[in-house]
């Protein structure tokens, strides 16, 4: 029987719909054997995951998936594995981002009110499980007030036309060199989507690989729900020529993507062990 994993997954501490222990309980249903914590610009979850992971005892790696500014306005997922969370490096530049996006939030209030959707900010606040507002705060808040039922659409219509302020997104040299002097590993996330390399060529893609591997990218998913084969291959591929590390995960976000489970994504998709072991020699070497 192959031991499954999963690097790649969010709680409602950004924008999934369970708790970092719910995860973990589910993980443990599951018999997912390796699990990383990987909320979208957040670290708040992690304390809450790793010790019921290490109740169960199920391999845990903290993690982050950052958005992340690339060239010519394109928005970039750079997920950080193993790093310190607790480096006053890392605490610095998280804080300052954090700070950006509670006034980003603010304005993003403000603009939809304009477009006829009221948000109380104080009931907002309230029920923010972070310290900071952000997107995904006011992501949870339309769908958990029926403002509007479709996950997917808060973003494509009422979050993602909004452009981020000053701050709100670290560049991609910033993120990597952050990931990198915290102790931790830097993966390109589904590479294939629009918050990738999506409508570049194969070979437009390579360059762009290569030039992220030369300012500190360390690895790319390799394993990913919507891949297809040939998907699969190419970051094989770009992972043996550029010497990058493998990873891979479901992207896991609860009710918000009924159609993704825990560890096995759908039908017959797992991460196998093997990944797991490969990223933490690595992380153990570093």
């Amino acid at each position: 029987m192959q031991k499954i994993i999963d690097l790649h997954v969010h709680s409602y501490m950004s924008d999934g719909t369970c708790s970092p222990k719910e995860i973990i309980e589910l993980a443990n249903q599951k018999k997912i054997r390796a699990i990383a914590l990987t909320d979208h610009d957040s670290i708040e979850g992690v304390a809450e995951a790793e010790k019921e992971a290490l109740k169960y005892d199920i391999n845990f790696l903290k993690g982050i998936e950052m958005s992340v500014s690339y060239e010519k306005e394109r928005i970039l997922h750079i997920i950080g594995l193993g790093m310190d969370i607790n480096h006053s490096y890392f605490i610095e530049h998280y804080i300052k981002m954090k700070k950006a996006r509670d006034d980003g939030a603010m304005n993003i209030i403000e603009l939809m009110r304009k477009k006829g959707i009221d948000i109380d900010s104080n009931l907002l606040r309230n029920g923010c499980m972070t310290r900071y507002l952000d997107r995904y705060t006011i992501h949870q808040y339309l769908i958990e007030k029926e403002l509007c039922c479709d996950a997917q659409e808060v973003w494509d219509v009422y979050l993602n036309p909004i452009p981020y302020g000053d701050d709100e997104l670290l560049e991609v040299e910033e993120a990597l060199d952050l990931i990198k002097k915290t102790g931790g590993l830097a993966f390109l996330a589904h590479y294939n989507k629009k918050i990738g390399l999506l409508g570049y060529s194969e070979s437009e893609m390579e360059k762009h690989i290569e030039t992220l591997r030369n300012i500190g990218l360390t690895g790319i998913e390799k394993y990913y729900p919507s891949y297809t084969q040939k998907d699969t291959l190419y970051a094989e591929y770009l992972s043996n020529k550029y010497d990058l590390i493998p990873s891979g995960g479901t992207d896991f976000h609860g009710k918000n993507r009924p159609n993704i489970q825990l560890g096995t994504g759908g039908n017959s998709f797992f991460v196998p062990y093997s990944i797991y072991e490969g990223i933490k020699t690595k992380l153990t070497r570093e």
